[in-house]
């Protein structure tokens, strides 16, 4: 104790280090005899203190009333924005090296024995840049959030093949990505061939939801990539096991036999940002092979088409609302004209756009078409459409060839029959005849802001 001037009495107390009086209290348990045994510091303190207020001025006690402070807990410093840590993305499996990646065998039956070994919800990665040869098909059936990852690399088809063999094919599952990968088939010169008009490059079978981006498909003699159900849909309205969700993003396709893309039983299709051609049929064809298959809500845009032998994009087969239309073609440029492939009798006249609907009976109509700031080529008539309700034909350009080749007279920009609600709005048709012509059957069409000349 010590004395400050006006008597006022100061007790002096140590604070001692946290891990000494630790040290010096942890060990008073019911066994320790001390008088303090059981008691904490604190505790100990406060009681010696209420003795000597007894002993003293009680006034004297009440003005010297302590107060306990308490360390605050050290803060947690903030993350600056930015630093969050990553996500952890799926676990990843290499290519085993006992694979062969010079195309010198076919490996198909390994890598599907690997692939059945990888669990869903991971990422596969084959070698940069190798060559994988083929026979048969790569198959994967009911595989779900899987990214295959192929690194730049090939598959090719090293024999002849059977009818129905596609370099990859994914039947049912969901979620599935296929990025950076090529496949090639055996038709060097993309010709059309009845037999193999079923080897695609990617086969995607009633999966629901499937990317393939930045991916490339050459010589094959079927499609590019083909769109399919995974089951037979028996009745109209039973649509579960048709593809759904695909996103084709940066592909290239090209020497193709039949089809770039065909969607022949699909929905909820885009593609985008790709290069298509030359193919020895459509560019993109959406051609059901019944009246219950769908082919609907799909997009092109922003894509680059080469020749082709029917046209860019041809929407036929069976089938009318609600199981076929909404068809959006937005932004996309034709760089090479029709040409004949040897595939259909030879006709000068097609146009780049067909839509036609079946004629029955009964007849069928579908619903929901735009078509917006596209360039066409064309010897004849730009968009031709049949049995078909709610058109947006707006500000395209297209160039027609001069001159006429014999035989095509009509060379319109768009061609009506027995369709209705339709506007054709600030479209260039450079060399065309009329603006559009029409039957008896078609409404006559909201019309204003084209050229002709």
């Amino acid at each position: 104790m010590s004395l400050r001037p006006g008597g006022i009495s100061v007790i002096a107390v140590a604070v001692l280090p946290a891990a000494l009086l630790t040290a010096g209290f942890s060990g008073g348990g019911p066994s320790d005899s001390s008088p303090r045994a059981g008691i904490s510091p604190a505790g100990y303190h406060a009681q010696t203190s209420k003795k000597k207020c007894r002993k003293k001025n009680k006034k004297k006690c009440r003005q010297r009333t302590s107060t306990t402070v308490t360390q605050p807990a050290p803060l947690t410093p903030a993350v600056p924005a930015g630093t969050e840590p990553a996500t952890p993305g799926p676990p990843v499996y290499t290519v085993p090296a006992d694979i062969a990646g010079d195309c010198s065998a076919p490996v198909e039956d390994e890598i599907m024995a690997w692939l059945a070994s990888i669990p869903d919800g991971s990422e596969v990665q084959f070698g940069h840049q190798q060559c994988y040869g083929q026979d048969g098909t790569i198959t994967l059936t009911g595989r779900n959030d899987l990214v295959i990852d192929g690194q730049g690399s090939e598959f090719r088809a090293l024999t002849l093949g059977g009818d129905h063999r596609s370099n990859w094919q994914f039947v049912g599952g969901s979620n599935l990505t296929v990025r950076d990968m090529a496949v090639r088939g055996s038709d060097p010169d993309g010709t059309y061939q009845a037999g193999f008009e079923w080897q695609h490059g990617y086969s995607v079978e009633g999966t629901q939801g499937m990317t393939l981006s930045n991916v490339q498909a050459r010589e094959t003699w079927g499609d590019g990539v083909y769109l399919w159900r995974g089951a037979s849909s028996p009745t109209c309205g039973d649509d579960a096991s048709s593809a759904r969700n695909v996103l084709i993003s940066s592909a290239t396709l090209e020497r193709i036999g039949r089809q770039g893309v065909a969607v022949v039983d699909a929905e909820q299709v885009t593609l985008q940002d790709s290069t298509i051609g030359p193919v020895a049929w459509a560019n993109v064809d959406l051609e059901t092979d019944d009246d219950c298959d769908i082919a609907r809500h799909v997009t092109v845009q922003n894509n680059s088409f080469g020749s082709n032998g029917w046209g860019v994009i041809v929407n036929i087969g069976h089938g009318g609302d609600p199981q076929v239309g909404d068809l959006s073609v937005i932004g996309n440029v034709q760089t090479e004209p029709t040409i004949d492939t040897g595939i259909l009798t030879p006709d000068p006249c097609r146009p780049p756009v067909t839509i036609r609907s079946p004629v029955g009976p009964p007849a069928l109509y579908r619903d929901g078409y735009t078509f917006s700031g596209n360039q066409f080529l064309t010897p004849n008539n730009a968009f031709a459409f049949r049995q078909i309700r709610t058109i947006d034909v707006s500000s395209n350009s297209v160039a027609f060839a001069q001159p006429a080749p014999t035989g095509c007279n009509s060379r319109a920009g768009v061609r009506l029959t027995d369709s209705h609600t339709v506007a054709i709005t600030n479209n260039a048709f450079t060399g065309a005849t009329a603006v559009y012509i029409k039957d008896a059957a078609s409404d006559t069409p909201t019309e204003a802001g084209n050229t002709t000349d």
